[in-house]
C-alpha cells in the first residue's frame, strides 16, 4: 500500500516550519541587538578606562620605562605595572597594557608578554592600535579567542606638547561577555528543541488525522448500515398496505364467486388487484432510486389521485366508523408530483388518521391552491397529539401505536422532501391532528420543470 501525506498534514508541518522559523529569527534577532548595545556599551567603558589611565601617565614615567628597554631593567616598570595591575583589577579587565609610538611592547598589568617586543594585539587590532598612535582613541570590534568574546579600547598618552608619547590598551575581560555566550547557547539549544517538538507535533497529528479519517470511515460505513437498515424497513412497511389490500380483495373475489355472484361484480373488486400489484412494482422502483430523483416531469391530477386513494380505502375506514370528507377544489389542480408518491403519502396518512380514531371519527381532506404550490390537508377528530408526540412524529420507527412500525409518517416526509413538497403537523391533546401538505404547483415557481430549465 502506498505510503500518501495527506494535504491538511503538509500544511500543518508548513505551518509549524514557519512558525518555529519565525520565533528562531526573532531569538537571533534579539542576540544580534544584545550583542550589539553590549559591544556599544563596553568599548564606551573600555575607552575610558584607557583615556584615564592614559591621561595619568606622566612623560617621565614613559620615558623610563622606554630608557629601560635595551638594558632590560625591570625596576624601571616595577611601580608602573604595578599600577597598571591595580587599575585592571579594580575594573576587571582582562589586561591593560602599554606600548611606545615604535610600537614596541612596554608593560602590562599581567606580565605575559616580554618588553621592547611588539605586541601581537597590535597586529590583530591595527586599525584601532594605528588610529590611537595618530592620537584618536578607538575601539576594536568585538571579536573572539578559544570561544570568548573580547574587545580593546586604545587611547594615546600625550606629552606637554600634544605629541603622542605612549599608547594604553585596555583589554575586555571573557567574564564582560559571558551572558552573552549563554545567551547564543540558549538559542541554538531553543532552535534545536523547537524542530524536535515540531517533528513530534507533526508525527502526533499525522497519527491524530489518520486515527481520524478512520473514525470517519467506520462512522460513514455504520451511516450507510443503518440508512439501508431503515430503507429496508420502510420498504417492508409501504409493501404491506398494498398486500393488505390485494389479500383482502382476493378474499372478497374468492367469496363472491363462491356465491355465484354475477361476473361483472366480481371484476368490480377484482380491479383492484391488479392496481396493487402495480403500485407494489412503483414502490420497489422508486425506493431503489431514492438517492436519485427523477429528472424529468411527473404530474399528477390532485383531484383524481385523491378520489382513487378514497375509492381504496373508504370501505375499511367505513367499517371502523370513520367518514372521509373530500372538499374538491373549485378548479382542477395539477400538481409537479409522482401520481404514486401522492397516493403513497394519501394512504399512509389516512392509515394514520383510522389508527388514531379505533371508536369512529372524521378524516376531512381539502386542497387549494396557494401561489406556486398547492396546499392539501388531511385532518382528524382523533385524541389529538402532545409538543413531545408533535415534535418526534416523523423520527424513524417512533410509534405511539402497540405493534406500530413508526415509519407511515417517516415516508411521508421522505416523499415529500424528495420531490420538493413540505409537510407540517399541527394538533394538540383533545383537538385532533391535521397534516399541512405543500406540493409544487405544475408551471409555479417551484417546480421542477422551471427548475431545470424545461420548456412548459
Amino acid at each position: 500500500m502506498r505510503w500518501r501525506v495527506p494535504p491538511r498534514l503538509l500544511l500543518l508541518a508548513l505551518f509549524l516550519a514557519l512558525l518555529l522559523l519565525a520565533l528562531n529569527a526573532s531569538a537571533y534577532l534579539t542576540l544580534i541587538q544584545v550583542r550589539g548595545t553590549m559591544e556599544q556599551e563596553l568599548g564606551e567603558r573600555l575607552l575610558a578606562v584607557a583615556s584615564a589611565t592614559a591621561a595619568g601617565l606622566s612623560p617621565a614615567e614613559v620615558a623610563a620605562a622606554g630608557d629601560s628597554l635595551p638594558a632590560g631593567a625591570p625596576d624601571a616598570t616595577g611601580a608602573l605595572r604595578d599600577r597598571l595591575a591595580r587599575i585592571a583589577f579594580e575594573t576587571d579587565l582582562g589586561d591593560l597594557y602599554l606600548f611606545d609610538p615604535h610600537r614596541r611592547h612596554l608593560t602590562d598589568a599581567a606580565g605575559r608578554y616580554p618588553a621592547g617586543h611588539a605586541h601581537p594585539a597590535i597586529e590583530l587590532h591595527y586599525a584601532a592600535a594605528t588610529a590611537a598612535l595618530a592620537g584618536v582613541p578607538a575601539a576594536s570590534a568585538l571579536y573572539r579567542v578559544e570561544g570568548l568574546y573580547l574587545k580593546t579600547a586604545f587611547a594615546p598618552a600625550f606629552d606637554g606638547e600634544g605629541r603622542v608619547i605612549a599608547v594604553v590598551a585596555a583589554e575586555g575581560g571573557a567574564g564582560h561577555f559571558g551572558a552573552l555566550a549563554g545567551l547564543r547557547r540558549q538559542v541554538y539549544v531553543s532552535a534545536a528543541a523547537g524542530m524536535i517538538v515540531v517533528l513530534l507535533l507533526t508525527v502526533y497529528f499525522y497519527r491524530l488525522m489518520r486515527a481520524r479519517a478512520l473514525a470517519e470511515r467506520t462512522l460513514r460505513q455504520t451511516a450507510a448500515l443503518a440508512a439501508a437498515g431503515e430503507l429496508a424497513a420502510m420498504l417492508a412497511h409501504e409493501i404491506r398496505n398494498p398486500l393488505a389490500v390485494v389479500s383482502s380483495r382476493a378474499e372478497r373475489v374468492r367469496a363472491k364467486i363462491s356465491q355465484g355472484v354475477p361476473a361483472e361484480d366480481v371484476l368490480e373488486w377484482f380491479e383492484a388487484i391488479p392496481r396493487e400489484v402495480a403500485r407494489l412494482d412503483e414502490i420497489l422502483a422508486r425506493y431503489l432510486s431514492l438517492a436519485r430523483p427523477p429528472a424529468q416531469r411527473a404530474e399528477a391530477d390532485l383531484g383524481a389521485t385523491v378520489g382513487t386513494v378514497l375509492e381504496l380505502m373508504e370501505g375499511e375506514l367505513r367499517r371502523q366508523g370513520v367518514a372521509l370528507r373530500w372538499t374538491p377544489p373549485p378548479e382542477p389542480l395539477r400538481c409537479d408530483f409522482p401520481a404514486a408518491a401522492l397516493h403513497q403519502i394519501l394512504v399512509n396518512l389516512l392509515l394514520n388518521a383510522r389508527d388514531a380514531l379505533p371508536r369512529g371519527g372524521t378524516v376531512s381532506l381539502a386542497a387549494h391552491r396557494s401561489g406556486g404550490e398547492i396546499a392539501l390537508s388531511v385532518c382528524d377528530t382523533g385524541a389529538g397529539l402532545t409538543e413531545e408526540q408533535q415534535r418526534r412524529a416523523f423520527d424513524p420507527f417512533y410509534t405511539t401505536k402497540p405493534g406500530g412500525s413508526g415509519l407511515g409518517l417517516t415516508v411521508v416526509r421522505s416523499l415529500l422532501d424528495l420531490y420538493g413538497g413540505g409537510v407540517e403537523l399541527k394538533g394538540a391533546p383533545g383537538r385532533g391532528a391535521c397534516f399541512h401538505l405543500r406540493l409544487p404547483a405544475s408551471g409555479g415557481p417551484g417546480s421542477r420543470g422551471e427548475r431545470s430549465g424545461e420548456a412548459r
